[in-house]
């Protein structure tokens, strides 16, 4: 694991950082996504203040990160209890 500089163009402002090369793909689609949101802000509700849009994109983005953190914790769940039904299954079979 390097570390390799990487140059993100968030709002129109340039950030610098270090990344491990690994990390670096994932940091530009991240970006994107971000300023994608960003220009989607802008055209609909008329807003050209870049913190104001930074605050909409960020409360946005937690928001769909709490809905799929709580759709895994479903999936996981729902896992859980087929799997215990195999489990009970194959019990029951070696009791057989």
């Amino acid at each position: 694991m390097s570390d390799t500089p990487l140059k993100l163009l968030i709002a129109n402002r340039t950030y610098p950082l270090r990344v491990d090369s690994e990390q670096q793909s994932s940091l530009i689609k991240a970006a994107e996504v971000v300023n994608q949101r960003l220009k989607e802000y802008e055209k609909a509700f008329g807003v050209r203040d870049a913190q104001d849009l930074l605050a909409m994109c960020a409360l946005h983005l937690a928001a769909e990160q709490q809905g799929f953190d709580k759709e895994k914790v479903q999936m996981n769940e729902e896992i859980s209890r087929e799997l215990q039904q195999l489990t009970d299954l194959v019990k029951a079979f070696d009791k057989a």
